[in-house]
């Protein structure tokens, strides 16, 4: 399967953080709100199952033509003695009953994890699962360093190629951790040249002074990603309907 529609950028909306016990927003009909009013600017979501089955009901918030991933492994809870333990909690085969367009998969290449190997086995079955059924697979490959995603440079581009290689079509990675401008679009340029699918950049939590979300998209988009997957910098955000239309504007080029 093809990455962005058309081949453009694309804006997805990443809704699969309380899932994984990542606190975001605790009411879950002000968390269906947040996702209401950011989906009119995004091109896609990605979910799990409760989530994305409100959001696709009549009057849910989807529209036609939005591309919809069915998040399926969420079993490694957030500070867990089991947090790199990622089993499926979804399948391929619902995915496609359900309608979705495609699944996201994470997969954490953790170095000092010696059970690591269960997770590429688990990524090369969703993705001959995923091209036997026709549906999109989103691969979120991230090395994991300390207890946490690494950002650095060397370390998204080792798990994007491993993902690329072993047949993933669409991936989605931590933008590097580099100073923003030059040398950051410098970094993204080389996670996007060493794979040849197109490179979807994470947004991560949203923090009190944090730098501008829509300086990271700018990089992203000068690096030649091909657009953003970003959710709790959205969700979070007291205004996600204007968030969200700042980062399609800047993704898609206006």
């Amino acid at each position: 399967m093809s990455g962005p529609v058309g081949g453009g950028r694309q804006l997805v909306l990443a809704a699969d953080h309380r899932a994984r016990g990542v606190q975001t927003i605790e009411r879950y009909a002000d968390y269906l709100a947040a996702l209401r009013a950011a989906l009119p600017y995004c091109d896609g979501i990605l979910a799990t199952a409760q989530p994305l089955g409100d959001l696709a009901a009549p009057g849910g918030g989807l529209r036609p033509g939005q591309r919809t991933y069915l998040s399926v492994n969420r079993t490694g809870l957030a500070g867990t003695a089991f947090e790199l333990d990622d089993r499926l909690v979804a399948s391929v085969a619902r995915a496609a009953d359900d309608g979705w367009s495609g699944v996201k998969l994470m997969t954490r290449i953790a170095p000092d994890d010696p059970g690591g190997a269960a997770a590429l086995e688990l990524l090369g079955r969703v993705l001959e699962e995923a091209r036997a059924a026709g549906l999109e697979a989103l691969i979120e490959p991230v090395v994991w360093r300390d207890g946490r995603m690494s950002r650095a440079t060397d370390d998204v581009v080792l798990a994007a190629v491993v993902a690329h290689d072993l047949g993933a079509p669409l991936l989605k990675v931590p933008v590097p951790e580099a100073a923003p401008g030059g040398a950051r679009t410098e970094a993204v340029a080389r996670v996007a040249a060493s794979v040849g699918v197109p490179v979807l950049f994470l947004g991560g939590p949203r923090r009190p002074g944090d730098e501008p979300v829509a300086d990271v998209a700018r990089d992203v988009v000068d690096g030649g990603g091909a657009g953003l997957a970003i959710g709790r910098a959205v969700l979070e955000d007291p205004d996600p309907s204007a968030t969200a239309a700042a980062l399609a504007a800047i993704v898609h080029g206006g």
